[in-house]
């Protein structure tokens, strides 16, 4: 059986993180978010993979990612040509010829093995096509899906208005005759629903650990699900971490990142390769420093994801928030995250059970941004990379 994963295009939802940057390549724990489906839905499935990008993604950089993992022998990489995921999984078609059934996998899902293992389990015993449901109703951009017993009766595109408590979980074991479905100009779910049809459709239920990183503050949310909290120590070799540091619980610190005098770790943290952190910086719980980040001295970093390249200047306060790619915070920067009572997300907020009952909800930072010294944000906003600064709707 082959393997196709949909890195997706970009959607407003993601914003401002992917101004002029691709979602596929946003990163958590040091690797972009298309890299762990795709290396889980190899691990259960033993086949090739193809990836499909959108034209907004950069080719090499794919390439490069799974060079890197020693992937690029089994996996290869398709730009689709045509809109949308039927464009998407047009491009895929080639690929799949010659194999009675291929796995189909949303690229900006994160949910463990088991999930995928289940979804080819149900598909093994009773002989049709299957995927994966989440029973919740708070998330319909994903599309959902109507259930009798094990049988789905009809799938409903995002945004449906009829309610429904099963979410499609990006995870799909479906025939090459698909692809006939659609032909005649039908849309995904569409050719689903014809193919409950033809053949019928069965759900695999899963109950578990599942994130859709479909807004920015799901980065957080993805770490909280990735992250080992008993890990201990994780140093690389070729780190350096000054004996003066304090590092409490899951700490994992990446190939050549450097941790200066009197930092302190309070984990589960992660710190990616290269990466700087400043003389009595104090990283807390739940925060992804991501590849060649410098996080000046004296700042705190809480709950936070920080893209690669991106750069937190001395004294500054950044709390559950995400910074995009090479944006940079100039020193004295503070984030406020607390929220008023009555705010309300289209998305769960991250981290509610850490947290407690307060909610909170901090800065999302544009690619390549600037944050003036001495800025205050928050809490809830969006910096663009114009300086612009909107609230989160």
């Amino acid at each position: 059986m082959r393997v196709v994963v949909l890195t997706g295009g970009q959607t407003k939802r993601m914003l401002p993180l992917t101004e002029g940057y691709s979602r596929a390549l946003l990163n958590i724990m040091g690797k972009p978010l298309f890299m762990y489906p795709l290396q889980t839905a190899l691990k259960v499935v033993a086949g090739k993979g193809l990836v499909v990008t959108s034209s907004d993604t950069p080719l090499g950089e794919i390439i490069r990612h799974l060079q890197a993992t020693g992937l690029s022998a089994h996996v290869s990489v398709k730009t689709q040509q045509e809109p949308g995921i039927e464009g998407a999984l047009l491009a895929s078609r080639e690929f799949t010829e010659g194999e009675e059934w291929f796995m189909l996998v949303y690229g900006d899902v994160i949910v463990n093995e088991e999930a995928f293992r289940l979804v080819l389990d149900v598909h093994a015993g009773s002989g049709r096509p299957s995927a994966l449901l989440i029973p919740s109703s708070n998330i319909q951009s994903f599309g959902s899906a109507i259930v009798r017993e094990n049988m789905i009766t009809r799938f409903l595109p995002g945004g449906s208005s009829d309610e429904t408590s099963y979410v499609v979980g990006g995870i799909f074991i479906l025939p090459s005759e698909f692809f006939s479905l659609l032909k005649n100009d039908s849309s995904f779910f569409e050719a689903l629903n014809q193919l409950i049809e033809k053949t019928g459709v069965y759900a695999a239920f899963w109950t578990g650990d599942w994130i859709a990183v479909d807004y920015p503050w799901d980065l957080i949310n993805a770490l909280y699900s990735l992250i080992d909290k008993k890990c201990g120590k994780i140093i690389a070799p070729s780190a350096k971490v000054s004996p003066t540091a304090i590092l409490e619980g899951c700490v994992i610190i990446d190939e050549g990142a450097t941790v200066d005098h009197y930092a302190v770790i309070k984990g589960p943290v992660y710190i990616g390769r290269n990466s700087f952190i400043g003389m009595g910086a104090f990283i807390r719980e739940y925060t992804s420093i991501e590849e060649n980040v410098v996080v000046g001295a004296y700042s705190e970093i809480k709950r936070s994801v920080l893209q690669p390249f991106s750069t937190v200047g001395s004294f500054s306060l950044i709390t559950d928030s995400v910074f995009g790619y090479g944006s940079v915070a100039e020193p004295r920067t503070t984030v406020i995250s607390m929220l008023p009572e009555n705010f309300t997300a289209v998305r769960e907020l991250p981290l509610q059970g850490i947290v407690g009952k307060k909610k909170k909800l901090g800065a999302f930072v544009s690619p390549y941004a600037r944050i003036k010294s001495g800025t205050v944000l928050g809490p809830a906003v969006k910096v663009h990379r114009d300086g612009h600064i909107e609230g989160v709707q």
